[in-house]
């Protein structure tokens, strides 16, 4: 009342004091802002997030919102699922005011936005002064397990069509229906909505289930219809005792918990002999200090998993269960850290092999809630992120199983559905497996080679081979372990390599593992041999490796390209690499005054190949003694090359082309490169080389390559340019 007093006033003196009208409209403004600032946050501390939105946006979009404030807003927009306005909101912000927990929501809608790297710097900040908060914790660094998450899709999804333009969730099969809870509209007369999101109140209904769809939705009961929340709900396996959540309260008068908030618990009901449902009664373990639903019944009846928020837990919602005893239910227990977080964990669900099934928003996942399983033993649970794609950015909860342990139901607020929150099938393509995993690499210590296709034996603690894996192409070995198992030892007999052997720690999963092999005192070399001008790598190339002794070595490169040989120590070699239909390629390579250990040759000479192709020429080295023509036996090594490559290409035949520089007669230089290229050609003949496969053409000094003409001064370098032997493939 001060307040609208205090309008009412300020509004008389505006009109009787235009002077100063200004001076006290904005007074006005600022009273009434502060106002509709207050009548937003009520909504907003009386969890009305949607009535909360539409008081404090128009205050946002002038400009009258303070940090603190703006963060309400911005929290607002992600109860309500907004999260593109609750990150514009929150960007919005100096980054050095964003309050500490509003960083951490910062990051979630960045995540719930699939902005990960983004998300990451935020939670990085968050965790800075939270160390102890494992949410953030099990979600830091995330993007390279997100990736990891999104490179593989294990599943099969299909949106059911029985969705309403409300939130669908919460799907069980019961005989040949499914039962599932919705907040569409069941009351034309009156619509009931609750606060939160201003959307009616949930219902359970059901649905038949047909050959290739699902009848029309029904109520399931009007048995169990109360004035506000119902659903969802489970039911044991011979249909005679539900479990349902419900509000703390469930009459016109509303009351609330005795912390003012309108919590959930669980009731529950029998099937009488008319086959109508008894009326739902409390179970023993609620309270109006906290919430307590999503319960889940194990098949033997003696188990009751549950969601609540009680004292005791980690933080957040937590999954607790019950014990059915001849007195009646045990005291809850609480899952313990494995599964719980400071987060939400809620919706369990157990399959036929004791897996435990959840929904939670503190375990690192893709955004929103994920949908997680669990593996117990000896009292501790191994959690792993169900994947991709029935996890999404988005929310995705509530899975349900079927006996088969293939397919299911689960719900989702993921972009293309029809509502709020949508029931999808899904299909297990690929399942998420609770052995550990082991990843590790083969590499050579001192070059950082990976080290292919060699054998690598894993033994037990007694030194017994219980698996032999073979490095692949990336020198990668990956296999997975029992979860008893705790160490091994990874033992490598390699050639070329002292004996390797490592004990590893496998009581986690290892993933970042490397054997460093040292390399045995020999001289080598690697590396591969590309195409021009792309530079891919050439398949299956031959090297023939000749000695400065004379002795030959030959092998040939993988179907990857890659090539790794011994050299003998201080000797220099001419490396001939041919294969067919490609030009051969000689280079040399010496181990005088080098260390020992394999040597990339790519970081020394140049490895590219030309594909031979009519019409294409290759320039080849042939060394004459001034103004002669005849050819030095040491000096036709590159024409010994051209023999070899005629001989792997015996359809082939060449043109070998003969230039002189421009100093001389034109006449006397015409003269002299037909008799070089007679010459080389006579060279090649006479060594076996069919004489319809080679044509001889001098070109004289008609075909310069540069600027070099009679009269022109050039350097000796520009001249030896021109005079040069060419080969040209004429035929194939």
């Amino acid at each position: 009342m001060k307040i609208r007093t205090s309008v009412i006033i300020l509004c008389l003196l505006i009109l009787s004091m235009p002077g100063k009208a200004q001076t006290y409209k904005n007074k006005l403004d600022s009273l009434v802002n502060t106002y509709r600032v207050n009548q937003a946050s009520k909504a907003y501390d009386n969890l009305a997030y949607a009535k909360a939105i539409r008081r404090y946006e128009p205050l946002y979009q002038k400009g009258y919102l303070n940090d603190s404030v703006k963060g309400q807003l911005a929290r607002a927009y992600m109860k309500v699922n907004e999260t593109v306005q609750a990150e514009n909101v929150y960007a919005s912000i100096s980054h050095g005011d964003i309050a500490d927990d509003d960083l951490f929501f910062y990051a979630q809608a960045l995540k719930y936005n699939g902005k990960y790297a983004e998300a990451d710097r935020y939670m990085a900040k968050y965790l800075l002064s939270h160390q102890d908060d494992t949410r953030a914790v099990r979600q830091n660094n995330s993007l390279p397990a997100i990736e990891k998450i999104l490179s593989e899709e294990r599943y099969l999804i299909e949106e059911l069509d029985f969705n309403s333009a409300q939130s669908d969730f919460g799907a069980i099969v019961v005989d040949d229906k499914v039962v599932f809870t919705s907040a569409r509209e069941i009351d034309v007369v009156i619509r009931r909505e609750y606060a939160w999101k201003e959307t009616p109140y949930l219902n359970v209904f059901s649905a038949k289930v047909k050959e290739h769809s699902y009848g029309t939705p029904k109520l399931l009961s009007t048995d169990l219809k109360s004035l506000y929340h119902d659903g969802p709900v489970c039911i044991n396996a011979d249909g005679t005792e539900l479990f349902i959540t419900r509000n703390t309260f469930n009459n016109l008068l509303g009351k609330k918990g005795v912390d003012g908030t309108n919590h959930l618990k669980l009731m529950v009901s029998h099937k009488l002999s008319d086959g109508t449902w008894a009326r739902p009664v409390d179970l023993p373990f609620n309270s109006e200090r906290y919430s307590t639903g999503h319960a889940f019944l194990t098949r033997d009846n003696k188990r009751l998993y549950f969601a609540s928020d009680r004292e005791g837990g980690q933080g957040g919602s937590d999954i607790w269960y019950v014990s059915r005893t001849q007195n009646g239910w045990s005291e809850p227990v609480n899952l313990g850290s494995d599964v719980n977080t400071e987060g939400d964990e809620m919706f369990p669900f157990i399959d036929a092999e004791k897996k435990l099934y959840f929904a939670s928003n503190g375990h690192l996942g893709l955004g929103g809630l994920d949908l997680f399983v669990a593996s117990e033993s000896n009292g501790q649970y191994q959690v792993h992120n169900m994947g991709y794609p029935i996890n999404s950015e988005k929310d995705d909860f509530s899975l349900f199983l079927k006996e088969n342990g293939i397919d299911g139901y689960f719900a989702s607020n993921r972009e293309g559905g029809k509502g709020d929150d949508d029931i999808y099938s899904f299909k297990i393509l690929n399942a998420v497996t609770f052995k550990k995993h082991l990843k590790s690499k083969l590499l050579d210590k001192n070059t950082r080679q990976i080290i292919a296709n060699t054998p690598v034996h894993l033994k037990d603690a007694e030194g017994n081979i219980i698996k032999e894996l073979i490095s692949d192409a990336e020198g990668m070995i990956e296999t997975e372990l029992p979860l008893e198992m705790t160490s091994l030892t990874l033992a490598v007999n390699a050639p070329d390599y002292y004996p390797y052997a490592d004990m590893v720690d496998v009581s986690d999963d290892v993933d970042e593992h490397e054997m460093e092999l040292i390399p045995l005192p020999v001289y080598g070399i690697y590396g591969n041999v590309f195409l021009l001008p792309d530079m891919t790598a050439i398949p299956e190339v031959t090297l023939t490796m000749e000695a400065k002794t004379g002795e030959t070595n030959a092998l040939v490169s993988g179907s990857d390209g890659t090539f790794r040989t011994k050299l003998e120590k201080d000797m220099d070699y001419d490396l001939v690499f041919t294969k067919k239909e490609f030009f051969t390629k000689r280079v040399q390579f010496s181990t005088v005054g080098r260390d020992t250990g394999y040597v990339n040759v790519n970081e020394f000479v140049e490895l590219e190949m030309e594909k031979a192709e009519v019409g294409k020429s290759i320039e080849i080295e042939i060394l004459y003694d001034l103004g002669k023509w005849n050819i030095r036996e040491d000096a036709a090594t590159e024409l010994d090359d051209m023999i070899q490559f005629l001989n792997d290409n015996p359809n082939i035949k060449i043109e070998l082309g003969s230039h002189t520089d421009a100093r001389g007669s034109k006449s006397s230089n015409q003269v002299l490169s037909q008799r070089r290229a007679e010459s080389a050609v006579e060279y090649m003949v006479n060594r076996g080389i069919a004489a319809d496969r080679i044509q001889a053409k001098g070109y004289g000094e008609t075909r310069l390559k540069n600027k070099c003409a009679d009269g022109v001064p050039c350097s000796e370098a520009e001249h030896q340019a021109n005079r040069r032997s060419e080969v040209t493939i004429i035929e194939m």
